[in-house]
């Protein structure tokens, strides 16, 4: 079997990519593949990080947060402490639903992984045949999230906290705040690559490694180490070109969806005056009920378009990675790349090599 470089992943990766999308085109195979790679994907990947702003001035003349932020601060305490069963019940939907997402990402990697495999999506297919893995793989998500999210908090808080007791963001002096704030961006956006990496592994090379020989998660990551310190160089080379392949198919993705928006503009914007002519004649319950209408359309359409852009990032990403991989993981490319069988030799046919004698 062929050990593909980075490079050389890229044309059969294309060339799988038409195969289940374009010969023969069929739209919904399209829109299944996308919206398995739009949950595969959807719910993982992306760390936003809200780092909280301090007022610089002095405010009111005090030379602190000022008259209105001290009036908020009992406010505040007052909203809570009569809110807390709301608040508790909010975070605890919120937490609820961010668990039930990372299991669908989880659960529909592997579906995608089965899908492009296998040049076929199929939904219960790989549901039924990855349950285990699957589960592997939704607890290093989870720890992964929790100890991603207490190194942000690490990263940004302890600096910004500890700012904030010396009176830095109390000064007059902008070179103390951009003293603070630079090496905080900076450790941010350092966490962000190393997490990007361990994602890109897990997601690209750990997935497979689950699949294909069952092992646990500690299993995937000792044996992914292993070929990786044997080929460090190509692994490298592999990430490089991801991230230079990530960056054009972001610039194609953004063009489609542009040119997706202009040609929905025009019906959108007819739509919009016709239900404000509508809501004004007919009074404001209709009014309400049209607007919630329309802002399910309009989540139901950009729902429709994040996946149909999904299917064909979905599928040359992860056949990108299988195809680098294969070369390097046996039992991954004797997947990819079968050897034939041959037929049965016919009865009485004779290869001419003489039957061993007995003795």
């Amino acid at each position: 079997m062929p050990r593909l470089s980075a490079i050389d992943a890229i044309s059969p990766a294309l060339q799988h990519m038409s195969a289940m999308l374009v010969r023969p085109f069929r739209f919904k195979t399209w829109l299944k593949i996308g919206f398995i790679a739009w949950l595969a994907g959807g719910a993982f990947g992306n760390f936003n990080v809200n780092v909280p702003s301090f007022p610089g001035g002095k405010g009111g003349g005090s030379g602190g947060i000022g008259e209105a932020g001290k009036d908020m601060v009992p406010f505040l305490r007052s909203w809570v402490h009569e809110h807390w069963p709301l608040i508790f019940l909010g975070a605890a939907l919120i937490v609820a639903l961010a668990l039930v997402l990372v299991y669908l990402s989880s659960r529909f990697r592997f579906i995608l992984f089965d899908s492009i495999l296998h040049k076929d999506a199929q939904i219960g297919r790989g549901w039924a045949r990855y349950g285990r893995p699957a589960q592997e793989y939704f607890g290093f998500l989870i720890s992964f999230l929790l100890i991603s999210g207490l190194a942000i908090a690490l990263i940004v808080g302890l600096p910004l906290w500890s700012a904030y007791q010396r009176g830095v963001f109390h000064s007059d002096d902008p070179f103390a705040i951009i003293g603070v704030m630079a090496p905080v961006i900076l450790g941010v956006f350092v966490f962000a690559i190393v997490a990007a990496i361990i994602a890109s592994l897990a997601n690209d090379f750990g997935v497979p490694l689950l699949a294909l020989d069952d092992m646990t998660i500690g299993g995937a990551w000792r044996a992914l180490r292993h070929m990786i310190a044997a080929e460090p160089w190509a692994y490298a080379g592999y990430l490089g070109m991801k991230l230079v392949l990530s960056i054009a198919a972001g610039i194609v993705i953004a063009i489609a969806g542009i040119f997706i928006f202009l040609i929905l503009l025009i019906p959108g914007v007819i739509a919009a005056i016709v239900g404000v002519a509508l809501a004004k004649a007919a009074g404001p319950i209709v009014g309400i009920i049209l607007a919630v209408i329309g802002g399910l359309l309009v989540l139901a359409v950009t729902l429709f378009i994040s996946m149909l852009l999904a299917a064909p990032i979905g599928v040359f990403f992860t056949s990108y990675a299988l195809y680098f991989y294969g070369g390097r993981y046996p039992a991954l490319g004797a997947l990819l790349w079968p050897q034939p069988v041959l037929p049965p030799l016919p009865p009485g046919f004779s290869t001419g090599v003489p039957a061993p004698q007995g003795n």
